[in-house]
């Protein structure tokens, strides 16, 4: 399948062809690509999260700077219930003895998981005791595939702060963090 995200609005659909009319703006639309077709992208066949965050920066007005935070939501916007990452931590519960992390969005109320509105994607990272930020990886939902939850395992000995980012193809990127 392929990622279209629309020329007007940034709606973004996984489907085998653009949609006629947007789902997202009702009217009938151009549509980008951003699908990712190289390893360095997220992997092959997933959703190109920098072509949409610089195709969304791109509709701005010319000359106006635009920072990746102006575009992020969080804990006081309209919609939060359904949109904001939350994080819980289980010492010692995950799979191989280390600290379980699950990250649901949603949990609040549940998000819809439809062609037309879905969690596209949800990403961690994490900042360490000494200052240096990982990533601790992505997980990319699709249309129906219920909850959108993301689980992984962390020795949360070595950080200070977690933090997440939910991509709402209809309501842009949410955030969350977690202080250890």
């Amino acid at each position: 399948m392929t990622y279209w995200m629309c020329e007007n609005c940034s709606f973004v659909i996984e489907n085998a062809r653009p949609p006629e009319p947007c789902p997202g703006c009702k009217i009938k639309c151009a549509f980008m690509d951003v699908t990712c077709y190289t390893p360095d992208c997220g992997g092959i066949g997933t959703l190109d999260s920098k072509l949409v965050a610089h195709r969304v920066m791109k509709k701005e007005k010319p000359g106006k700077v635009v920072r990746f935070s102006d575009l992020i939501r969080g804990r006081t916007s309209e919609g939060k219930e359904k949109h904001i990452p939350f994080i819980e931590m289980a010492k010692g519960q995950g799979p191989g003895g280390k600290d379980l992390v699950e990250i649901e969005v949603g949990k609040q109320a549940p998000h819809p998981s439809t062609p037309e509105h879905y969690i596209v994607w949800v990403q961690a990272f994490g900042a360490k005791k000494d200052g240096q930020v990982l990533d601790l990886g992505r997980k990319v939902f699709r249309p129906g595939d219920g909850k959108p939850v993301y689980q992984f395992e962390i020795d949360s000995s070595q950080f200070k702060h977690l933090f997440s980012f939910a991509y709402c193809n209809q309501h842009g990127v949410w955030e969350q963090h977690l202080e250890l």
